[in-house]
């Protein structure tokens, strides 16, 4: 825990601190500082379990991007929230995740308000056991995924995408999400 404490806690202070710079840039929908909200639907299959849980993922997002003058995108986006992960067969539940993942897109369009972006980087989930019985357990892994961002202003954007994380011996999940993202 201490070790996602401060990660978060540098993908913070670094985008507080880079929002001023981006701010000025009108033109450019997709750069500097920004977080946001997002809801979705997970399906994680531990080992041993027989089909995948699908459940309600919720969380926030917090990041930093990069336009350049040919529009490509570039950033660090960092993620904390909940799979919703509960199946009584494996006994255990999930806690919660965060992750940090690079990100590469191209905005595009007459007005340049459009975004499609790749990412990948670096997860860790808490599993907990729904019973007294059993250990509680971090899981880590890779993650990647994709999506599709649409700006509705100078500060506030629309974005739906999938993720796909791997956490190795046959455990893994698919994410599907949308979310509100506020630039400041």
């Amino acid at each position: 825990m201490k070790f996602s404490k401060t990660i978060m806690g540098v993908v913070t202070a670094s985008t507080l601190l880079a929002a001023g710079a981006s701010a000025a840039d009108g033109e450019r929908k997709f750069d500097g500082a920004y977080a946001g909200i997002e809801a979705g639907v997970d399906w994680t299959k531990l080992a041993g379990d027989v089909k995948r849980d699908r459940s309600l993922y919720y969380g926030g997002v917090i990041g930093f991007r990069r336009q350049m003058d040919n529009n490509m995108v570039y950033g660090l986006e960092g993620t904390f929230g909940d799979t919703g992960y509960n199946n009584n067969a494996t006994g255990m539940k999930s806690e919660y995740e965060w992750s940090a993942s690079l990100t590469l897109g191209q905005a595009f369009g007459s007005d340049g308000a459009n975004l499609i972006y790749g990412k990948a980087g670096y997860v860790r989930t808490r599993f907990d056991p729904t019973s007294a019985d059993g250990d509680a357990f971090n899981d880590n892994g890779w993650r990647f995924g994709g999506g599709y961002e649409r700006a509705l202003g100078e500060s506030l954007s629309l974005r739906v995408g999938a993720d796909y994380t791997t956490y190795g011996d046959d455990k893994n999940a698919w994410t599907t999400k949308a979310g509100l993202i506020a630039r400041f």
